[in-house]
């Protein structure tokens, strides 16, 4: 049976809640913010410089299809989902901007990105075929945030231990946001008659160029930083991602298998985890 066939429109089992974090919370943190290593610290400003742009792109991706939903509840998740999204692009330009200021090339990195995701959307304006193939791109991406915020909720030790408390608290805002409305894109996609195959098919590309750019700004940070031909920073970087136990990249690969699994839908995995009770810890940092 086709995931399609499964679901109706919306699946989304809580309410999304949009929260403003403070722009200005990590004006403050060190330059290496994450138990002051150079890899750990940028791999998340690698994170963060696909961020922005990335997340106006599904912004973008869902509304092009806003005018064929029907169903009211999915209608306002779409809303609060986009109102979320901005939300993150907000707060991920300021925490860019902590980078720039330490001399690395964040405004180059975020223009390869803004140039080949606005080139794709314009495309989608034209052809069907892109439109359908930005929003599969939105949903796969989607899944990945929600794996990897599930890391960061769930796996304090790997993902949090010694990272500095604003950064730690905008990661944690981040991540419960994603939790909270990872069905929708999907349920959008499902609900418009997207195919399940070409979804799949989308995983693998959308995986592989999310991967590519991580790991390309993660790469220029580390060059420009002269950590990048250090054994010690390979030695910390290749724990940190590939740990068989604890791998920031490696624990979350079950979580994106289960995604070619036939009926799958995001809320059929972990849909236990309460993103209320993450609220209490952020107070200091969100309105």
């Amino acid at each position: 049976m086709g995931v399609a066939e499964t679901f109706s429109q919306s699946n989304t089992p809580l309410d999304i809640e949009v929260r403003k974090f403070d722009p200005a919370a990590t004006d403050n943190a060190p330059k290496y913010f994450f138990d002051g290593d150079p890899f750990k610290t940028h791999f998340m400003n690698a994170l963060s410089i696909l961020f922005p742009e990335g997340e106006r792109f599904f912004i973008r991706s869902v509304l092009a299809y806003r005018d064929e939903i029907s169903d009211p509840k999915l209608l306002k998740e779409i809303k609060e989902f986009c109102a979320q999204e901005a939300q993150h692009t907000l707060v991920h330009e300021a925490m860019n901007n902590l980078a720039a200021r330490h001399g690395y090339p964040v405004a180059a990195l975020e223009g390869i990105v803004r140039r080949d995701l606005r080139r794709f959307s314009k495309r989608g304006k034209k052809h069907a075929w892109a439109r359908r193939a930005a929003l599969a791109m939105t949903v796969c991406m989607e899944h990945f945030t929600a794996i990897l915020a599930y890391q960061v909720l769930t796996n304090a030790e790997a993902t949090q231990q010694g990272l500095d408390p604003s950064v730690k608290a905008l990661f944690q805002w981040h991540a419960l946001e994603e939790t909270e409305h990872k069905g929708v894109a999907f349920d959008v996609y499902q609900a418009t008659g997207g195919s399940p195959v070409f979804l799949r098919f989308a995983m693998f590309l959308s995986s592989f160029f999310f991967l590519l750019g991580l790991f390309v700004n993660l790469t220029v940070l580390l060059y420009k930083d002269g950590s990048l031909w250090k054994w010690s920073t390979w030695k910390t970087g290749i724990k940190f991602c590939f740990g068989p136990k604890q791998g920031f990249l490696t624990r979350p690969f079950r979580d994106w298998l289960a995604f070619f699994k036939p009926g799958f839908h995001p809320w059929k995995q972990h849909n236990d985890l309460d993103t209320h009770s993450y609220v209490g810890q952020l107070k200091a940092y969100v309105a």
